[in-house]
Protein backbone atom coordinates (compact mmCIF):
# COMPACT_ATOMS: atom_id res chain seq x y z
CA UNK A 1 0.00 0.00 0.00
CA UNK A 2 1.05 3.59 -1.30
CA UNK A 3 1.85 5.77 1.98
CA UNK A 4 1.65 8.73 0.05
CA UNK A 5 -1.84 7.87 -0.07
CA UNK A 6 -2.94 7.50 3.36
CA UNK A 7 -0.62 10.36 3.69
CA UNK A 8 -3.08 12.69 1.13
CA UNK A 9 -6.34 11.07 3.96
CA UNK A 10 -4.69 12.31 7.52
CA UNK A 11 -6.04 15.93 8.55
CA UNK A 12 -3.86 18.59 7.37
CA UNK A 13 -2.27 20.09 11.19
CA UNK A 14 -2.34 16.47 11.95
CA UNK A 15 1.38 17.06 12.52
CA UNK A 16 2.99 13.45 12.04
CA UNK A 17 4.68 11.64 9.14
CA UNK A 18 4.05 8.17 7.56
CA UNK A 19 7.24 6.46 7.65
CA UNK A 20 6.02 2.92 6.46
CA UNK A 21 2.91 0.54 6.24
CA UNK A 22 3.13 -3.17 7.22
CA UNK A 23 0.94 -5.88 8.04
CA UNK A 24 0.81 -7.80 11.48
CA UNK A 25 -1.45 -10.82 11.78
CA UNK A 26 -4.18 -9.07 9.52
CA UNK A 27 -3.71 -5.68 10.81
CA UNK A 28 -2.60 -2.90 8.97
CA UNK A 29 0.01 -0.71 10.85
CA UNK A 30 0.95 2.68 9.56
CA UNK A 31 4.36 3.66 11.47
CA UNK A 32 3.91 7.25 12.09
CA UNK A 33 6.59 9.78 13.21
CA UNK A 34 4.71 13.43 14.97
CA UNK A 35 7.24 16.05 13.25
CA UNK A 36 5.51 19.35 14.51
CA UNK A 37 8.21 21.95 15.11
CA UNK A 38 6.81 23.24 18.32
CA UNK A 39 4.59 22.17 21.30
CA UNK A 40 2.58 24.72 23.28
CA UNK A 41 2.85 23.64 27.37
CA UNK A 42 -0.43 22.54 28.44
CA UNK A 43 -0.30 25.01 32.16
CA UNK A 44 1.09 27.97 30.81
CA UNK A 45 1.18 27.72 26.89
CA UNK A 46 4.51 28.62 25.72
CA UNK A 47 5.70 27.25 23.11
CA UNK A 48 8.70 25.18 23.18
CA UNK A 49 11.36 23.52 20.75
CA UNK A 50 13.58 21.55 23.15
CA UNK A 51 12.80 18.04 22.79
CA UNK A 52 13.22 16.00 26.35
CA UNK A 53 12.67 12.42 24.95
CA UNK A 54 10.64 10.35 22.88
CA UNK A 55 7.62 7.98 23.79
CA UNK A 56 5.71 5.44 21.33
CA UNK A 57 1.59 5.85 20.78
CA UNK A 58 -1.01 3.75 19.34
CA UNK A 59 -4.03 4.34 17.82
CA UNK A 60 -7.01 2.25 16.50
CA UNK A 61 -8.44 3.99 13.36
CA UNK A 62 -11.42 2.77 11.26
CA UNK A 63 -10.82 -0.50 9.08
CA UNK A 64 -9.20 -0.15 5.70
CA UNK A 65 -10.58 -2.31 3.23
CA UNK A 66 -12.40 -4.58 5.74
CA UNK A 67 -8.92 -4.92 8.36
CA UNK A 68 -8.28 -3.42 11.49
CA UNK A 69 -6.26 -0.27 10.87
CA UNK A 70 -3.58 0.63 13.77
CA UNK A 71 -1.40 3.61 13.96
CA UNK A 72 1.60 3.38 15.16
CA UNK A 73 3.22 6.64 16.60
CA UNK A 74 6.30 7.70 17.46
CA UNK A 75 6.02 11.11 19.46
CA UNK A 76 7.98 13.01 22.01
CA UNK A 77 8.23 15.06 25.30
CA UNK A 78 9.42 18.54 25.52
CA UNK A 79 10.54 20.73 28.32
CA UNK A 80 9.01 23.67 29.32
CA UNK A 81 11.35 26.54 29.61
CA UNK A 82 8.73 28.47 31.67
CA UNK A 83 10.65 28.96 34.99
CA UNK A 84 7.53 29.95 36.57
CA UNK A 85 5.32 26.76 35.02
CA UNK A 86 4.76 23.88 37.68
CA UNK A 87 4.89 22.28 34.24
CA UNK A 88 8.61 21.39 33.77
CA UNK A 89 8.31 18.23 31.03
CA UNK A 90 4.83 17.75 28.97
CA UNK A 91 3.79 14.82 26.56
CA UNK A 92 3.08 15.79 22.72
CA UNK A 93 -0.14 16.11 22.08
CA UNK A 94 -1.99 15.31 18.90
CA UNK A 95 -5.49 16.77 18.69
CA UNK A 96 -6.61 15.94 15.06
CA UNK A 97 -5.94 12.51 15.63
CA UNK A 98 -7.16 11.51 18.83
CA UNK A 99 -7.98 12.87 22.38
CA UNK A 100 -5.58 13.10 25.12
CA UNK A 101 -5.02 9.64 26.64
CA UNK A 102 -7.11 7.85 23.89
CA UNK A 103 -6.28 4.92 22.42
CA UNK A 104 -8.52 5.59 19.71
CA UNK A 105 -9.22 8.42 17.06
CA UNK A 106 -11.36 10.57 16.85
CA UNK A 107 -13.31 9.17 14.10
CA UNK A 108 -13.35 5.97 15.47
CA UNK A 109 -14.47 7.18 18.66
CA UNK A 110 -17.57 8.50 16.60
CA UNK A 111 -18.21 5.18 14.74
CA UNK A 112 -18.52 3.48 17.69
CA UNK A 113 -20.44 5.99 19.61
CA UNK A 114 -22.92 6.19 16.63
CA UNK A 115 -22.98 2.16 17.20
CA UNK A 116 -23.58 2.56 20.92
CA UNK A 117 -26.49 5.12 20.45
CA UNK A 118 -28.24 2.70 17.77
CA UNK A 119 -27.77 -0.37 19.58
CA UNK A 120 -26.73 -0.27 22.60
CA UNK A 121 -23.66 -2.40 24.02
CA UNK A 122 -23.98 -6.42 23.74
CA UNK A 123 -25.58 -5.88 20.15
CA UNK A 124 -23.31 -3.06 19.39
CA UNK A 125 -20.35 -4.83 20.18
CA UNK A 126 -21.26 -7.59 18.11
CA UNK A 127 -22.17 -5.53 14.92
CA UNK A 128 -19.03 -3.62 15.60
CA UNK A 129 -17.03 -6.34 15.63
CA UNK A 130 -18.41 -7.40 11.95
CA UNK A 131 -17.38 -3.88 10.70
CA UNK A 132 -14.38 -4.48 11.51
CA UNK A 133 -14.46 -2.16 14.70
CA UNK A 134 -13.94 -4.50 17.59
CA UNK A 135 -14.48 -3.00 20.52
CA UNK A 136 -16.42 -3.96 24.20
CA UNK A 137 -20.04 -3.37 24.89
CA UNK A 138 -18.19 -1.29 28.24
CA UNK A 139 -17.01 1.08 25.70
CA UNK A 140 -19.64 1.87 23.77
CA UNK A 141 -21.92 2.68 26.26
CA UNK A 142 -19.03 5.02 27.91
CA UNK A 143 -18.57 7.10 24.54
CA UNK A 144 -22.77 7.34 24.29
CA UNK A 145 -22.90 8.84 27.62
CA UNK A 146 -19.63 10.90 27.29
CA UNK A 147 -20.35 12.35 24.28
CA UNK A 148 -20.89 15.82 23.43
CA UNK A 149 -24.73 17.10 23.18
CA UNK A 150 -26.18 18.24 20.62
CA UNK A 151 -26.48 21.97 20.12
CA UNK A 152 -30.58 22.45 20.19
CA UNK A 153 -32.60 25.71 20.18
CA UNK A 154 -34.50 27.14 22.97
CA UNK A 155 -38.40 25.28 23.07
CA UNK A 156 -41.23 27.39 22.54
CA UNK A 157 -43.62 25.01 22.59
CA UNK A 158 -43.29 21.97 24.91
CA UNK A 159 -44.74 18.42 25.63
CA UNK A 160 -44.63 16.53 28.88
CA UNK A 161 -45.65 13.62 30.13
CA UNK A 162 -44.65 10.46 32.49
CA UNK A 163 -42.85 6.93 32.00
CA UNK A 164 -42.19 4.08 34.36
CA UNK A 165 -38.83 3.61 35.33
CA UNK A 166 -39.91 0.45 37.55
CA UNK A 167 -43.79 -0.04 36.77
CA UNK A 168 -45.19 1.02 40.23
CA UNK A 169 -42.35 2.60 42.38
CA UNK A 170 -40.28 5.05 40.02
CA UNK A 171 -41.52 7.25 37.31
CA UNK A 172 -39.98 10.24 35.10
CA UNK A 173 -40.81 13.15 33.35
CA UNK A 174 -40.02 13.64 29.67
CA UNK A 175 -39.79 16.46 27.83
CA UNK A 176 -40.74 17.29 24.02
CA UNK A 177 -39.88 19.78 21.47
CA UNK A 178 -43.05 19.84 19.86
CA UNK A 179 -41.94 22.03 16.80
CA UNK A 180 -38.77 19.68 16.08
CA UNK A 181 -40.59 16.59 17.67
CA UNK A 182 -37.52 16.14 19.08
CA UNK A 183 -36.74 14.75 23.04
CA UNK A 184 -35.29 17.79 24.92
CA UNK A 185 -34.82 16.27 28.55
CA UNK A 186 -36.11 13.34 30.82
CA UNK A 187 -36.38 14.00 34.36
CA UNK A 188 -36.51 12.23 37.25
CA UNK A 189 -39.27 11.80 39.37
CA UNK A 190 -43.40 12.53 38.65
CA UNK A 191 -43.68 14.54 41.34
CA UNK A 192 -43.56 17.94 39.54
CA UNK A 193 -39.97 19.36 41.40
CA UNK A 194 -37.34 18.72 39.11
CA UNK A 195 -39.78 20.08 36.14
CA UNK A 196 -40.20 23.05 38.49
CA UNK A 197 -36.74 23.84 38.09
CA UNK A 198 -36.55 23.26 34.34
CA UNK A 199 -39.54 25.47 33.53
CA UNK A 200 -37.56 28.07 35.85
CA UNK A 201 -34.63 27.88 33.77
CA UNK A 202 -36.43 28.22 30.44
CA UNK A 203 -38.69 31.40 30.64
CA UNK A 204 -39.46 31.56 26.95
CA UNK A 205 -41.44 28.22 26.73
CA UNK A 206 -44.98 29.35 25.51
CA UNK A 207 -46.91 26.25 25.06
CA UNK A 208 -46.89 22.94 27.44
CA UNK A 209 -49.30 20.36 26.48
CA UNK A 210 -50.16 17.47 28.90
CA UNK A 211 -52.59 15.37 30.65
CA UNK A 212 -54.08 16.12 33.75
CA UNK A 213 -51.77 14.39 36.16
CA UNK A 214 -52.04 17.14 39.27
CA UNK A 215 -48.66 17.39 39.97
CA UNK A 216 -47.88 19.00 36.04
CA UNK A 217 -50.74 21.37 36.33
CA UNK A 218 -49.14 22.55 39.59
CA UNK A 219 -46.00 22.87 38.12
CA UNK A 220 -46.70 24.36 34.96
CA UNK A 221 -48.86 26.39 36.94
CA UNK A 222 -46.21 27.92 39.35
CA UNK A 223 -43.22 27.93 37.68
CA UNK A 224 -44.26 29.25 33.92
CA UNK A 225 -47.39 31.46 34.29
CA UNK A 226 -46.58 32.76 30.83
CA UNK A 227 -47.48 29.73 29.07
CA UNK A 228 -50.79 28.72 27.64
CA UNK A 229 -51.92 25.31 28.97
CA UNK A 230 -53.38 22.35 26.41
CA UNK A 231 -54.82 19.28 28.37
CA UNK A 232 -54.16 16.39 25.90
CA UNK A 233 -57.38 15.02 24.17
CA UNK A 234 -56.43 11.06 24.50
CA UNK A 235 -56.51 11.89 27.76
CA UNK A 236 -59.87 13.45 28.23
CA UNK A 237 -61.19 11.13 26.01
CA UNK A 238 -60.38 8.45 28.16
CA UNK A 239 -61.34 10.74 31.17
CA UNK A 240 -65.19 10.48 29.94
CA UNK A 241 -64.88 6.54 29.13
CA UNK A 242 -63.69 6.24 32.76
CA UNK A 243 -66.82 8.15 33.50
CA UNK A 244 -69.34 6.49 30.75
CA UNK A 245 -68.06 2.77 32.18
CA UNK A 246 -68.59 3.90 36.31
CA UNK A 247 -71.91 5.22 34.86
CA UNK A 248 -72.83 1.58 33.41
CA UNK A 249 -71.42 -0.23 35.83
CA UNK A 250 -74.46 0.80 38.19
CA UNK A 251 -76.78 -1.01 35.54
CA UNK A 252 -75.39 -4.15 35.73
CA UNK A 253 -79.43 -5.80 36.00
CA UNK A 254 -80.43 -3.90 33.06
CA UNK A 255 -77.44 -4.46 31.00
CA UNK A 256 -77.84 -8.58 31.83
CA UNK A 257 -81.52 -8.36 30.36
CA UNK A 258 -80.81 -7.02 27.63
CA UNK A 259 -78.08 -9.22 27.02
CA UNK A 260 -80.76 -12.05 27.54
CA UNK A 261 -83.31 -10.19 24.99
CA UNK A 262 -80.75 -9.72 22.30
CA UNK A 263 -79.69 -13.87 22.26
CA UNK A 264 -83.49 -14.91 21.71
CA UNK A 265 -83.67 -16.70 18.72
CA UNK A 266 -86.30 -14.66 17.49
CA UNK A 267 -84.85 -11.13 19.38
CA UNK A 268 -85.10 -9.67 16.01
CA UNK A 269 -88.60 -9.84 14.59
CA UNK A 270 -90.53 -11.64 17.66
CA UNK A 271 -92.16 -13.74 15.17
CA UNK A 272 -92.46 -17.35 15.33
CA UNK A 273 -89.28 -19.11 13.70
CA UNK A 274 -89.26 -18.87 9.72
CA UNK A 275 -86.22 -20.83 9.17
CA UNK A 276 -86.50 -23.57 6.46
CA UNK A 277 -84.31 -26.02 8.96
CA UNK A 278 -87.12 -25.44 11.41
CA UNK A 279 -90.36 -26.78 12.14
CA UNK A 280 -93.31 -26.27 14.09
CA UNK A 281 -93.54 -29.74 15.97
CA UNK A 282 -89.87 -30.12 16.04
CA UNK A 283 -87.10 -28.36 18.53
CA UNK A 284 -83.75 -27.45 17.21
CA UNK A 285 -80.72 -28.71 18.84
CA UNK A 286 -78.48 -26.59 20.37
CA UNK A 287 -75.95 -27.01 17.59
CA UNK A 288 -78.69 -25.31 15.11
CA UNK A 289 -80.04 -22.83 17.50
CA UNK A 290 -76.35 -21.44 17.49
CA UNK A 291 -76.41 -21.97 13.93
CA UNK A 292 -79.75 -19.73 13.61
CA UNK A 293 -78.38 -16.93 15.46
CA UNK A 294 -75.09 -16.86 13.21
CA UNK A 295 -77.47 -16.94 10.49
CA UNK A 296 -79.36 -13.97 11.18
CA UNK A 297 -76.36 -11.92 12.80
CA UNK A 298 -74.83 -12.29 9.04
CA UNK A 299 -78.11 -11.71 7.18
CA UNK A 300 -78.12 -8.45 9.13
CA UNK A 301 -74.30 -7.43 8.38
CA UNK A 302 -75.49 -7.85 4.89
CA UNK A 303 -78.41 -5.76 4.82
CA UNK A 304 -76.21 -3.44 5.84
CA UNK A 305 -73.51 -3.82 3.20
CA UNK A 306 -76.31 -3.40 0.91
CA UNK A 307 -77.26 -0.28 2.36
CA UNK A 308 -73.86 1.77 3.07
CA UNK A 309 -72.95 0.24 -0.80
CA UNK A 310 -76.09 2.25 -1.99
CA UNK A 311 -75.06 4.92 0.18
CA UNK A 312 -71.52 5.14 -2.11
CA UNK A 313 -69.42 4.11 0.94
CA UNK A 314 -66.37 2.32 0.05
CA UNK A 315 -65.41 -0.95 0.99
CA UNK A 316 -62.92 -0.22 3.23
CA UNK A 317 -65.30 2.18 5.02
CA UNK A 318 -67.64 -0.11 5.25
CA UNK A 319 -65.17 -2.23 6.78
CA UNK A 320 -64.04 0.25 9.66
CA UNK A 321 -67.91 0.66 10.04
CA UNK A 322 -69.07 -2.57 10.76
CA UNK A 323 -65.63 -4.22 12.00
CA UNK A 324 -66.05 -6.09 9.24
CA UNK A 325 -62.76 -8.00 6.58
CA UNK A 326 -62.35 -5.92 3.44
CA UNK A 327 -62.93 -9.43 1.46
CA UNK A 328 -65.83 -10.35 3.12
CA UNK A 329 -67.54 -7.09 2.29
CA UNK A 330 -66.29 -7.26 -1.11
CA UNK A 331 -68.09 -10.94 -1.51
CA UNK A 332 -71.30 -9.69 0.44
CA UNK A 333 -71.13 -6.56 -1.99
CA UNK A 334 -71.17 -9.20 -5.35
CA UNK A 335 -73.57 -11.60 -4.05
CA UNK A 336 -77.73 -11.30 -4.52
CA UNK A 337 -78.72 -13.22 -1.35
CA UNK A 338 -76.80 -13.27 1.98
CA UNK A 339 -75.02 -16.99 2.06
CA UNK A 340 -75.64 -19.70 4.15
CA UNK A 341 -72.42 -21.30 5.22
CA UNK A 342 -74.25 -23.69 7.36
CA UNK A 343 -77.04 -25.13 5.44
CA UNK A 344 -76.95 -28.45 7.77
CA UNK A 345 -76.32 -31.02 4.86
CA UNK A 346 -74.29 -33.91 6.46
CA UNK A 347 -71.07 -33.96 4.80
CA UNK A 348 -69.63 -37.69 3.70
CA UNK A 349 -66.96 -38.85 5.94
CA UNK A 350 -65.38 -41.87 6.28
CA UNK A 351 -66.58 -43.90 8.53
CA UNK A 352 -69.81 -44.25 6.42
CA UNK A 353 -68.93 -47.83 5.64
CA UNK A 354 -69.38 -48.81 9.13
CA UNK A 355 -72.68 -46.47 10.18
CA UNK A 356 -74.84 -49.66 10.24
CA UNK A 357 -72.32 -51.32 12.92
CA UNK A 358 -72.29 -47.87 14.89
CA UNK A 359 -76.01 -47.75 14.94
CA UNK A 360 -76.19 -51.19 16.42
CA UNK A 361 -72.96 -50.34 18.87
CA UNK A 362 -74.83 -47.79 20.62
CA UNK A 363 -78.36 -49.22 20.57
CA UNK A 364 -76.77 -51.72 22.69
CA UNK A 365 -76.44 -48.63 25.29
CA UNK A 366 -72.35 -48.43 24.49
CA UNK A 367 -70.99 -44.59 24.68
CA UNK A 368 -66.87 -45.35 25.22
CA UNK A 369 -65.78 -43.33 21.63
CA UNK A 370 -62.17 -45.15 22.84
CA UNK A 371 -63.97 -48.58 22.85
CA UNK A 372 -65.09 -47.85 19.36
CA UNK A 373 -62.33 -46.59 18.03
CA UNK A 374 -60.40 -50.06 18.92
CA UNK A 375 -63.31 -52.12 17.36
CA UNK A 376 -63.47 -49.68 14.19
CA UNK A 377 -59.82 -50.79 13.77
CA UNK A 378 -60.11 -54.50 14.51
CA UNK A 379 -62.69 -53.73 10.97
CA UNK A 380 -60.44 -52.03 8.88
CA UNK A 381 -60.87 -48.15 9.94
CA UNK A 382 -57.94 -46.59 8.72
CA UNK A 383 -58.96 -43.02 10.05
CA UNK A 384 -58.07 -41.56 13.71
CA UNK A 385 -59.51 -41.37 17.06
CA UNK A 386 -61.10 -37.76 16.29
CA UNK A 387 -62.98 -38.67 13.12
CA UNK A 388 -64.87 -41.71 15.59
CA UNK A 389 -65.29 -39.26 18.90
CA UNK A 390 -66.71 -36.83 16.13
CA UNK A 391 -68.85 -39.30 14.81
CA UNK A 392 -70.61 -40.95 18.05
CA UNK A 393 -71.16 -37.46 18.99
CA UNK A 394 -73.27 -36.60 16.04
CA UNK A 395 -75.04 -39.99 16.53
CA UNK A 396 -75.62 -39.66 20.02
CA UNK A 397 -76.74 -36.15 19.48
CA UNK A 398 -79.34 -37.41 17.10
CA UNK A 399 -80.73 -40.44 18.43
CA UNK A 400 -82.44 -38.95 21.26
CA UNK A 401 -80.26 -40.89 23.85
CA UNK A 402 -78.85 -38.51 26.60
CA UNK A 403 -75.23 -38.33 25.41
CA UNK A 404 -73.30 -35.06 24.72
CA UNK A 405 -75.50 -33.33 22.84
CA UNK A 406 -78.74 -33.30 24.39
CA UNK A 407 -80.98 -32.53 21.81
CA UNK A 408 -83.37 -30.55 24.30
CA UNK A 409 -80.89 -28.46 25.73
CA UNK A 410 -80.83 -24.79 25.83
CA UNK A 411 -78.13 -23.43 23.29
CA UNK A 412 -74.94 -21.90 25.92
CA UNK A 413 -76.25 -17.83 26.34
CA UNK A 414 -73.14 -16.03 25.84
CA UNK A 415 -72.34 -13.31 29.11
CA UNK A 416 -73.51 -10.22 29.07
CA UNK A 417 -70.64 -7.69 27.70
CA UNK A 418 -69.31 -5.77 30.99
CA UNK A 419 -69.38 -1.97 32.03
CA UNK A 420 -66.06 -1.35 30.67
CA UNK A 421 -66.89 -2.98 26.75
CA UNK A 422 -70.11 -0.76 26.38
CA UNK A 423 -68.30 2.05 27.47
CA UNK A 424 -66.45 1.74 24.61
CA UNK A 425 -69.37 1.16 22.22
CA UNK A 426 -70.30 4.73 23.60
CA UNK A 427 -66.81 6.55 22.36
CA UNK A 428 -66.38 4.19 19.56
CA UNK A 429 -70.25 2.95 17.71
CA UNK A 430 -69.73 -0.11 15.89
CA UNK A 431 -73.77 -1.04 14.82
CA UNK A 432 -72.71 -4.22 13.60
CA UNK A 433 -71.47 -5.44 17.24
CA UNK A 434 -73.66 -7.56 20.13
CA UNK A 435 -72.29 -5.10 22.30
CA UNK A 436 -73.86 -2.38 20.37
CA UNK A 437 -77.04 -3.72 19.84
CA UNK A 438 -77.43 -4.27 23.50
CA UNK A 439 -76.11 -0.85 24.51
CA UNK A 440 -79.25 0.06 22.29
CA UNK A 441 -81.84 -1.75 23.85
CA UNK A 442 -80.38 -0.58 27.08
CA UNK A 443 -80.79 2.72 25.96
CA UNK A 444 -84.40 2.29 24.76
CA UNK A 445 -85.80 0.71 27.95
CA UNK A 446 -83.88 3.59 30.58
CA UNK A 447 -84.69 7.26 28.72
CA UNK A 448 -82.61 8.59 31.80
CA UNK A 449 -79.45 6.72 31.26
CA UNK A 450 -79.56 7.31 27.86
CA UNK A 451 -79.87 10.77 28.35
CA UNK A 452 -76.69 10.39 30.41
CA UNK A 453 -74.65 9.11 27.66
CA UNK A 454 -76.47 11.54 25.32
CA UNK A 455 -74.07 14.05 27.41
CA UNK A 456 -70.92 12.30 27.44
CA UNK A 457 -71.56 11.74 23.71
CA UNK A 458 -71.78 15.50 23.11
CA UNK A 459 -68.57 16.22 25.51
CA UNK A 460 -66.69 13.83 23.40
CA UNK A 461 -68.03 15.73 19.95
CA UNK A 462 -66.72 18.51 21.51
CA UNK A 463 -63.18 17.43 22.43
CA UNK A 464 -62.77 16.00 18.67
CA UNK A 465 -63.96 19.43 17.58
CA UNK A 466 -67.71 18.18 16.00
CA UNK A 467 -69.54 20.45 18.31
CA UNK A 468 -68.73 24.15 19.27
CA UNK A 469 -70.86 23.82 22.49
CA UNK A 470 -69.49 25.67 25.67
CA UNK A 471 -67.28 23.67 28.00
CA UNK A 472 -69.54 25.61 30.81
CA UNK A 473 -72.34 25.40 29.43
CA UNK A 474 -72.35 21.73 29.23
CA UNK A 475 -70.96 21.59 32.54
CA UNK A 476 -74.55 23.32 33.92
CA UNK A 477 -76.52 20.47 32.05
CA UNK A 478 -74.06 17.58 33.49
CA UNK A 479 -75.00 19.21 36.67
CA UNK A 480 -78.40 18.99 36.34
CA UNK A 481 -78.57 15.27 34.74
CA UNK A 482 -78.45 14.04 38.50
CA UNK A 483 -76.08 11.44 37.18
CA UNK A 484 -73.22 11.70 39.75
CA UNK A 485 -70.15 10.19 37.65
CA UNK A 486 -71.31 13.36 35.12
CA UNK A 487 -70.73 15.61 37.87
CA UNK A 488 -67.64 14.36 38.79
CA UNK A 489 -66.03 14.85 35.61
CA UNK A 490 -67.62 18.48 35.35
CA UNK A 491 -66.07 18.77 38.29
CA UNK A 492 -62.92 18.07 37.38
CA UNK A 493 -63.33 19.34 34.24
CA UNK A 494 -63.80 23.14 35.38
CA UNK A 495 -60.97 22.84 37.98
CA UNK A 496 -58.60 22.83 34.58
CA UNK A 497 -61.20 24.69 32.63
CA UNK A 498 -58.47 26.71 30.91
CA UNK A 499 -56.06 23.49 29.60
CA UNK A 500 -59.40 21.65 28.21
CA UNK A 501 -60.64 24.59 26.64
CA UNK A 502 -57.65 24.96 24.88
CA UNK A 503 -57.49 21.32 24.13
CA UNK A 504 -60.62 22.22 22.11
CA UNK A 505 -59.20 24.99 19.83
CA UNK A 506 -55.66 24.59 19.45
CA UNK A 507 -53.80 22.37 17.50
CA UNK A 508 -51.39 21.11 19.54
CA UNK A 509 -51.78 17.98 21.02
CA UNK A 510 -49.46 15.39 23.31
CA UNK A 511 -49.53 12.98 20.25
CA UNK A 512 -45.71 13.07 20.06
CA UNK A 513 -44.61 12.66 23.30
CA UNK A 514 -46.63 9.08 23.66
CA UNK A 515 -44.86 7.96 20.62
CA UNK A 516 -41.19 9.40 21.76
CA UNK A 517 -42.53 7.32 25.44
CA UNK A 518 -42.87 4.48 23.73
CA UNK A 519 -39.69 4.69 21.65
CA UNK A 520 -38.21 5.45 25.56
CA UNK A 521 -39.56 2.09 26.45
CA UNK A 522 -37.94 0.00 23.68
CA UNK A 523 -35.06 1.54 24.50
CA UNK A 524 -34.84 1.40 27.76
CA UNK A 525 -35.82 -3.23 27.71
CA UNK A 526 -33.43 -3.22 24.76
CA UNK A 527 -30.70 -2.64 27.06
CA UNK A 528 -31.84 -5.30 30.19
CA UNK A 529 -31.82 -3.06 32.49
CA UNK A 530 -28.64 -1.53 32.42
CA UNK A 531 -30.39 1.59 31.30
CA UNK A 532 -29.05 4.52 34.13
CA UNK A 533 -30.67 7.98 33.50
CA UNK A 534 -27.72 9.38 31.82
CA UNK A 535 -27.25 6.44 29.48
CA UNK A 536 -31.05 6.42 28.54
CA UNK A 537 -30.64 10.44 28.17
CA UNK A 538 -28.38 10.52 25.93
CA UNK A 539 -29.77 7.55 23.60
CA UNK A 540 -33.53 9.08 23.70
CA UNK A 541 -32.02 12.53 22.76
CA UNK A 542 -30.00 10.93 19.68
CA UNK A 543 -32.20 12.04 16.65
CA UNK A 544 -30.90 9.07 14.23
Amino acid sequence: MDASILAALLPADAGVRIQNVSFVQETVVVAMVADTPLAACPKCGCETASVHSHYHRELQDQPCLGRPLRLAISARKFVCRNADCPQSVFCEQLPDLATKRARTTAELADSHRAIGLALGGEAGARLAAKLSLPTSPDTLLRRVKDGPDEPTPAPRFVGLDDWACRKGQSYGTILIDLERRRVIDILPGRDGAALKQWLAANPQVEIITRDRWPAYIEAATTAAPQAKQVADRFHLLRNVREAVEKLLSRHSAEIKAASATEDSPHAATGDAPSSPHESPGKALSEKEQRREVRQRLREERFQQVKELTAQRYSCRAIARRLGMNVKAVLRYRRLDQCPNWNPGRTSPTQLDPFAKFITEWVAAGNRNSADLYRLLQARGFTGGYDAARRYLNRILGSSGRPGRRDRNAQPRRQAAPSARKLSFRVVNPKPGRRSARILQRLREHDPRLNASLGLAEELMEMIRRKRSTKLGDWAVRAEASGASDLQHLAKSLLQDFAAVEAAMTEDWSNGPVEGHVNRLKTIKRQMYGRAGMKLLKARVRNKS
